[in-house]
């Protein structure tokens, strides 16, 4: 009886130990718990057998960091925004293709370039417009684009076509290895793409395969498990060593990746690993513009600086272009007889009068978007609209 009293009174003090050590984490030092793993995305993601994931219909949710707090809506179809008629109507219809700035990261529903897009064409031009958001449905990269207009976005029997290229991560940057095209057909184009660093858990996309800090759900939430992990991590010099092939506490950098202080699109003369990629672009956007043209649709590229684009002194002092990406696809767009608008230009003389991306988060502010669609919407008047 005595001892059974001794290991009771010694249960009970260590679970109040334990207690009284989570709240006082949770208060005065938070650990990376199982919510950080979640926290870079809402849970608007359903699983896809041909992308790295789908949007999920019908989601309300908010997305809010340190630059912003916003209420995002996906409709029935799986695309941002109001609902549409899967079905031709007798609206013009402008579907708009790729990431996160085409999704609108950062602002609502409404404030979307896309949408602020619909809003500019409906006030000046005569034939009712509508534009529909496919930023994210499209996945967030070149292959992931072409792979969503081939199986999806034409279905929508779209009167013009605007694919939004984003110089941070559509070309050369350290996500530029993550997908993985598991088929391919006869031109070498990808038939299905797989994220090889995430990958979609209860409406999540998180880091794959999941770090051992989080496999287990209790453990994986309280601060003190957290904080014992981050004790053995940083006292076992050899745990990664140990740890499972594949297994990852972050996303690695791919192989390759340069040390240098000017990033691979911004060098004077590109790394061999940059033209692999600069090439592989090519050959997407190339496919894409042969869908719409097969299918009888315009089809118009639009490239989205980099915020540091923005300022020319950025790598003062450092072998850099700032411009180069804009000037390789200029170069391809027009030897291959493809529309395009550069928005550097434009944006740079705006620069002064407005805060156009988020100062930590470096996505479009409202103001970015506006003027992203106020540019896009005078190119298409003249590229589409008139002629």
């Amino acid at each position: 009886m005595r001892r059974r009293n001794i290991l009771l009174a010694v249960g009970l003090s260590t679970l109040l130990s334990v207690c009284v050590a989570e709240i006082g984490l949770r208060i005065f030092s938070p650990r990376r718990t199982y919510e950080v793993l979640t926290a870079a995305y809402p849970a608007m993601f359903d699983s896809s057998d041909v992308m790295p994931y789908r949007l999920r219909s019908g989601y309300t949710g908010r997305l809010s960091n340190i630059d912003f707090d916003t209420t995002i809506h996906i409709n029935s179809l799986g695309h941002r925004g109001s609902e549409f008629n899967e079905a031709k109507t007798d609206k013009r219809r402008v579907l708009v293709i790729g990431d996160s700035f085409t999704f609108g990261w950062g602002v609502n529903d409404g404030e979307t370039y896309p949408a602020l897009l619909q809003k500019y064409l409906e006030t000046r031009s005569s034939p009712a417009v509508e534009v529909i958001n496919a930023g994210f449905a499209a996945g967030y990269s070149p292959d992931t684009y072409y792979l969503y207009l081939k199986n999806e976005g034409l279905r929508l029997r779209p009167d013009a076509i605007v694919v939004g290229l984003f110089v941070g991560n559509d070309l050369d940057s350290d996500a530029a290895f993550e997908n993985e095209w598991l088929n391919t057909d006869a031109q070498g184009l990808p038939l299905s793409i797989r994220n090889q660093h995430s990958r979609v858990v209860d409406h999540y996309l998180v880091p794959w395969p999941i770090p051992v800090r989080y496999r287990t759900p209790i453990l994986s939430r309280l601060h003190v498990y957290q904080g014992l992990f981050d004790i053995w991590w940083e006292l076992s010099p050899r745990l990664r060593a140990w740890l499972p092939t594949g297994t990852t506490v972050y996303a690695q950098s791919p192989a390759g990746a340069s040390d240098d202080n000017v990033p691979y699109n911004y060098r004077v003369r590109f790394a061999d690993r940059t033209n692999t990629v600069y090439a592989r672009v090519k050959a997407l956007l190339a496919a894409m513009q042969k869908l719409a043209t097969t299918s009888g649709v315009p089809i118009y590229f639009m490239v989205i600086p980099e915020s540091v684009q923005l300022q020319p002194g950025a790598y003062l002092g450092l072998p850099a272009d700032m411009a180069k990406p804009q000037k390789e696809l200029a170069a391809f767009f027009d030897a291959s007889n493809m529309k395009h608008l550069d928005l550097l230009p434009f944006l740079r003389e705006q620069a002064a009068g407005a805060v156009l991306y988020f100062p930590n988060d470096g996505h479009f502010t409202v103001d970015g978007n506006r003027l992203a669609a106020e540019r896009l919407g005078e190119f298409l008047q003249l590229e589409w609209l008139q002629p």
